[in-house]
Protein backbone atom coordinates (compact mmCIF):
# COMPACT_ATOMS: atom_id res chain seq x y z
CA UNK A 1 0.00 0.00 0.00
CA UNK A 2 1.03 3.54 0.80
CA UNK A 3 4.44 2.23 2.96
CA UNK A 4 5.46 0.53 -0.55
CA UNK A 5 4.27 3.46 -2.54
CA UNK A 6 6.69 5.79 -0.86
CA UNK A 7 9.09 3.15 -0.33
CA UNK A 8 9.11 3.31 -4.28
CA UNK A 9 9.23 6.60 -4.53
CA UNK A 10 12.47 7.69 -2.34
CA UNK A 11 14.82 5.17 -5.04
CA UNK A 12 13.53 7.28 -8.27
CA UNK A 13 16.61 9.25 -9.41
CA UNK A 14 17.31 12.92 -8.39
CA UNK A 15 15.74 15.21 -10.71
CA UNK A 16 15.41 18.66 -9.01
CA UNK A 17 14.35 20.56 -12.31
CA UNK A 18 11.01 19.42 -12.29
CA UNK A 19 10.26 20.98 -8.80
CA UNK A 20 7.13 22.69 -9.32
CA UNK A 21 7.17 25.96 -6.77
CA UNK A 22 3.07 26.19 -6.89
CA UNK A 23 2.69 22.66 -6.18
CA UNK A 24 5.12 22.83 -3.36
CA UNK A 25 3.25 26.15 -1.88
CA UNK A 26 -0.10 24.03 -2.56
CA UNK A 27 0.54 21.19 -0.47
CA UNK A 28 2.29 23.29 2.53
CA UNK A 29 -0.92 25.35 2.31
CA UNK A 30 -3.13 22.11 1.99
CA UNK A 31 -1.47 20.81 5.63
CA UNK A 32 0.13 23.52 7.24
CA UNK A 33 -2.05 22.73 10.23
CA UNK A 34 -2.28 19.48 10.13
CA UNK A 35 -0.21 16.19 9.46
CA UNK A 36 0.01 13.76 6.61
CA UNK A 37 -0.43 10.78 8.22
CA UNK A 38 1.74 9.23 4.59
CA UNK A 39 4.87 10.81 6.41
CA UNK A 40 6.29 10.33 10.20
CA UNK A 41 5.24 13.16 12.74
CA UNK A 42 7.78 15.00 14.87
CA UNK A 43 7.91 17.18 17.87
CA UNK A 44 9.48 19.51 16.28
CA UNK A 45 7.90 19.48 12.62
CA UNK A 46 9.19 22.32 10.80
CA UNK A 47 11.58 20.96 8.46
CA UNK A 48 9.71 17.46 7.90
CA UNK A 49 7.02 19.86 6.58
CA UNK A 50 9.21 21.73 4.48
CA UNK A 51 10.67 18.40 2.99
CA UNK A 52 7.25 17.09 2.67
CA UNK A 53 6.02 20.29 0.28
CA UNK A 54 9.40 20.10 -1.46
CA UNK A 55 8.20 16.84 -2.45
CA UNK A 56 4.94 17.90 -2.93
CA UNK A 57 6.51 20.05 -5.19
CA UNK A 58 7.91 17.24 -7.27
CA UNK A 59 12.06 17.82 -5.65
CA UNK A 60 12.69 14.01 -5.72
CA UNK A 61 14.43 12.39 -2.93
CA UNK A 62 18.30 12.02 -3.17
CA UNK A 63 20.34 9.05 -1.82
CA UNK A 64 18.21 6.62 -0.31
CA UNK A 65 18.73 3.96 1.61
CA UNK A 66 22.22 5.71 1.79
CA UNK A 67 23.98 7.43 5.29
CA UNK A 68 21.19 9.45 7.05
CA UNK A 69 24.44 11.52 8.40
CA UNK A 70 25.44 13.05 4.68
CA UNK A 71 23.78 15.97 3.84
CA UNK A 72 24.12 15.03 0.50
CA UNK A 73 21.63 12.33 1.04
CA UNK A 74 18.21 13.81 1.70
CA UNK A 75 15.14 11.02 2.06
CA UNK A 76 12.54 9.57 3.99
CA UNK A 77 11.49 5.62 4.47
CA UNK A 78 9.21 3.94 5.93
CA UNK A 79 10.60 0.51 7.75
CA UNK A 80 7.58 -1.93 9.00
CA UNK A 81 6.62 -0.18 11.85
CA UNK A 82 8.73 2.83 12.06
CA UNK A 83 10.42 5.28 9.88
CA UNK A 84 14.07 6.18 8.72
CA UNK A 85 15.52 9.45 7.84
CA UNK A 86 18.20 11.72 7.00
CA UNK A 87 19.08 14.91 9.09
CA UNK A 88 18.77 16.84 6.39
CA UNK A 89 15.23 15.77 6.20
CA UNK A 90 14.42 16.53 9.60
CA UNK A 91 16.64 19.22 10.75
CA UNK A 92 16.76 22.97 9.38
CA UNK A 93 20.75 23.60 9.16
CA UNK A 94 20.80 20.25 7.72
CA UNK A 95 18.58 20.83 4.92
CA UNK A 96 19.51 24.01 4.20
CA UNK A 97 23.50 22.68 3.37
CA UNK A 98 21.56 19.96 1.01
CA UNK A 99 20.01 22.27 -1.14
CA UNK A 100 23.00 24.44 -1.12
CA UNK A 101 24.75 21.03 -2.31
CA UNK A 102 22.21 19.94 -4.58
CA UNK A 103 21.84 22.32 -7.24
CA UNK A 104 19.70 23.47 -8.61
CA UNK A 105 18.14 22.36 -5.40
CA UNK A 106 18.46 25.97 -3.74
CA UNK A 107 20.49 29.51 -4.05
CA UNK A 108 21.11 31.59 -1.53
CA UNK A 109 19.63 34.60 -1.75
CA UNK A 110 20.39 36.96 1.21
CA UNK A 111 19.43 37.51 4.69
CA UNK A 112 17.71 39.77 6.72
CA UNK A 113 18.51 40.69 10.62
CA UNK A 114 17.07 42.28 13.62
CA UNK A 115 15.10 44.89 13.12
CA UNK A 116 15.29 44.99 8.98
CA UNK A 117 13.22 42.10 8.91
CA UNK A 118 10.42 43.78 10.58
CA UNK A 119 8.68 45.87 8.06
CA UNK A 120 9.59 44.94 4.63
CA UNK A 121 9.37 41.98 2.45
CA UNK A 122 12.48 40.40 0.66
CA UNK A 123 11.91 40.63 -3.19
CA UNK A 124 13.69 38.16 -3.99
CA UNK A 125 12.11 35.66 -2.44
CA UNK A 126 9.32 33.46 -4.38
CA UNK A 127 6.32 30.97 -3.94
CA UNK A 128 7.58 28.10 -2.83
CA UNK A 129 11.15 29.58 -1.57
CA UNK A 130 12.29 27.83 1.43
CA UNK A 131 13.20 30.32 4.71
CA UNK A 132 15.49 29.68 7.21
CA UNK A 133 15.74 31.05 10.90
CA UNK A 134 18.59 31.35 13.56
CA UNK A 135 16.79 33.16 16.43
CA UNK A 136 20.46 34.15 17.58
CA UNK A 137 20.66 32.08 20.58
CA UNK A 138 23.44 30.04 19.67
CA UNK A 139 22.11 27.05 18.11
CA UNK A 140 22.61 28.45 14.58
CA UNK A 141 19.64 27.59 11.92
CA UNK A 142 17.01 25.59 13.73
CA UNK A 143 14.06 26.91 11.86
CA UNK A 144 12.26 26.43 8.38
CA UNK A 145 9.14 27.18 6.64
CA UNK A 146 8.28 27.79 3.20
CA UNK A 147 7.21 30.88 0.96
CA UNK A 148 3.35 30.30 0.06
CA UNK A 149 2.28 34.15 -1.27
CA UNK A 150 1.93 37.53 -0.81
CA UNK A 151 -0.70 38.56 0.75
CA UNK A 152 -2.20 39.95 4.71
CA UNK A 153 -0.88 37.68 7.61
CA UNK A 154 -4.84 36.83 9.02
CA UNK A 155 -3.27 37.12 12.69
CA UNK A 156 -1.17 40.01 12.68
CA UNK A 157 -2.43 42.33 9.85
CA UNK A 158 0.81 42.36 8.76
CA UNK A 159 1.03 42.66 5.02
CA UNK A 160 3.93 41.41 2.63
CA UNK A 161 5.57 37.76 1.41
CA UNK A 162 3.66 35.49 3.83
CA UNK A 163 4.89 31.30 4.97
CA UNK A 164 3.39 28.27 6.00
CA UNK A 165 5.27 26.18 8.69
CA UNK A 166 4.77 23.67 11.82
CA UNK A 167 6.15 23.94 15.40
CA UNK A 168 4.06 26.01 15.60
CA UNK A 169 1.84 25.57 12.92
CA UNK A 170 0.93 28.53 11.29
CA UNK A 171 -0.60 29.35 7.70
CA UNK A 172 -0.02 32.75 5.93
CA UNK A 173 2.03 34.23 8.57
CA UNK A 174 4.07 37.27 7.90
CA UNK A 175 7.70 35.84 6.52
CA UNK A 176 10.02 36.95 9.35
CA UNK A 177 7.68 35.80 11.95
CA UNK A 178 8.38 39.09 13.77
CA UNK A 179 4.88 39.61 14.83
CA UNK A 180 5.07 35.79 16.68
CA UNK A 181 8.56 36.77 18.27
CA UNK A 182 9.45 39.45 20.48
CA UNK A 183 13.10 39.16 20.25
CA UNK A 184 13.32 39.67 16.87
CA UNK A 185 14.60 42.96 16.19
CA UNK A 186 17.80 41.88 18.43
CA UNK A 187 18.39 38.12 17.70
CA UNK A 188 16.82 36.95 14.70
CA UNK A 189 18.41 35.97 11.13
CA UNK A 190 16.34 35.14 8.17
CA UNK A 191 18.26 32.82 5.33
CA UNK A 192 16.54 32.65 2.03
CA UNK A 193 16.62 30.32 -0.27
CA UNK A 194 15.14 30.41 -3.75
Amino acid sequence: GLALALATSVAVAPNASAYDKYGAAAYADAWALGRNRAYPSFGSDCTNFVSQALVGGGFSMVGYPKSTTDDHNWWVAPHYWWWDWTYSWSSASHLRQFLIWHVPGGYSQGQASGSSASTWTPSSVVTGDVLFYDWGGGEGISHASMQVGWGTDPNSGWYGNYVDQHTTDRRHAFWSLRPYNSQMASTTTVYFMT
